[in-house]
């Protein structure tokens, strides 16, 4: 039974190969055991996870700029109702796109489990090589996870692909949390060094785990995470903000991104956010919410680089700026960018600032300091959260991080609240809506699943 379970693994992954941009030889083989299972068989299988980060209908399709249309960055023009749902904060349980973004990860997780479970049970792989695999495919795994939880909160944990996989209840949002503690723990320990920005390495899982503890308030490890990663030789704060987006492949301020190519051409985001003018062409779907625009100080490079003003795109005066942060040509290559160097600095500085609440602290102000000034900026004489989560928002604009830090820093018109609970409640929504509801869809599967509270 295990021989059918990997050969058709091997095949079903395999497959998925024929959009990487480095070819790789498949050699024919009758069957794939623990028994048989090389180094070589597993490297392809890893790639086959990778390519499913790429898969814009079974995996996220615009997932990564639904934390800036809930937020304050992005606004829905046009179009697909159900973006128009998650830009008012009111999805429906049979949103189509949550949908997609709820069933996405589990094919991620699914694929990556099945890699993992062959690893542990694999007999001639040595230990540490077994490892480095594992810690390479558990840090893509995390993600899913993350994905996942910042989202929707609580969902079930599946560590298998057995057939009745989906007829299990969720776990606590607690428990998921742990559990990418855990797989990152393992990966910033055994996974791969840093080879390129288009691999998972230590550093990646280091720079995930660096942002998950800040969510979760370990300070403490979030920062000496961050600054890890800050001192490997690998990554730098870029001299040109704008050559971030021009040459990912070639720009160190990178750590780890998803690598859309011409080849698979499935990165959407560049397309539905230019206006039709822009290079590449679009479909301006989602403009910038003026707030954004309104955001960047004057002499901020950062502006220029990420957002374009197109005079008379649109009669109303809300839709005349669009992102300029997915510069691919129009054939859907631009990556998405999982983490970034400027991150790890701010992060830093955010955990140092909670660390020694203290408006002057020399190590928050020199880390938060070094972005600013390699933008343009000032430096601060002193610092808050606040002016912390500003700098967030300008640097990582469209980068997938906006939700999760409005539901987790406290309003300054209201501190009881968090920033997001007091925007969706100036829209009159409730503290409900600050959670996607579990697609309907995976309900009707799933009945062990429960609804989050108020859909």
């Amino acid at each position: 039974m295990k021989a059918i379970k990997y050969f058709i693994l091997f095949l079903i992954l395999g497959g998925l190969l024929s959009s990487c941009e480095d070819e790789l030889d498949v050699f024919p083989r009758d069957q794939l055991t623990p028994e048989t299972v090389t180094s070589d068989d597993i490297e392809l299988l890893t790639r086959g996870v990778y390519a499913a980060w790429r898969d814009p209908i079974s995996f996220f399709y615009l997932s990564f700029l639904t934390e800036d249309l809930s937020g304050d960055n992005l606004v829905y023009r046009a179009t697909f109702f159900q973006h128009g749902e998650v830009d008012n904060n009111a999805i429906l349980t049979n949103n189509v796109l949550t949908m997609r973004y709820y069933n996405g990860p589990y094919t991620i997780i699914q694929n990556a489990n099945d890699v993992i479970n062959l690893l542990n049970d694999a007999e001639g792989i040595q230990e540490d090589i077994r490892n480095r695999y594992l810690g390479e495919v558990k840090m893509l795994r995390a993600y899913a996870y993350y994905r996942l939880v910042t989202l929707f909160g609580g969902v079930p944990i599946i560590e298998t692909r057995d057939p009745d996989f989906q007829i299990v209840p969720r776990n606590s949002e607690a428990e998921v949390w742990q559990y990418i503690i855990d797989d990152l723990v393992f990966a910033v320990e055994h996974g791969p060094d840093f080879r390129n920005s288009t691999l998972a390495s230590k550093y990646s899982a280091k720079a995930l785990l660096a942002r998950v503890y800040l969510i979760r308030g370990n300070n403490t490890e979030a920062k000496r995470l961050s600054e890890e990663v800050i001192a490997s030789s690998n990554f730098a704060l870029s001299d040109d903000y704008d050559n971030i987006w021009f040459k990912a492949n070639n720009d160190r301020e990178h750590i780890f991104y998803i690598n859309h190519t011409s080849t698979d051409g499935t990165n959407f985001k560049g397309f539905f956010l230019r206006h039709s003018s822009m290079p590449g062409s679009g479909r301006s779907e989602l403009p910038v919410d003026l707030s954004l625009v309104e955001a960047y100080e004057e002499g901020d490079v950062r502006k220029d680089a990420s957002v374009l003003f197109v005079p008379d795109a649109f009669e109303d005066p809300r839709h005349l700026w669009f992102s300029r942060k997915f510069r691919d040509p129009g054939d859907g290559s631009a990556p998405f960018i999982v983490a970034r160097i400027a991150e790890m600095y701010l992060i830093s500085a955010e955990a140092s600032y909670k660390i020694s609440n203290n408006s002057t602290d020399i190590d928050a102000l020199a880390r938060i300091n070094a972005v600013r000034e390699k933008r343009g900026l000032q430096p601060h004489e002193t610092i808050d959260i606040h002016k912390i989560i500003h700098e967030r928002r300008v640097e990582l604009a469209f980068e997938g991080t906006r939700w999760t830090d409005m539901k987790r820093t406290p309003s300054q018109s209201d501190p009881s609240k968090s920033m997001a609970q007091v925007y969706v409640e100036s829209k009159g929504r409730t503290i409900n809506d600050l959670l996607y509801p579990i697609p309907s869809q995976a309900m009707e599967v799933n009945p062990e699943l429960e609804q989050n509270p108020g859909y």
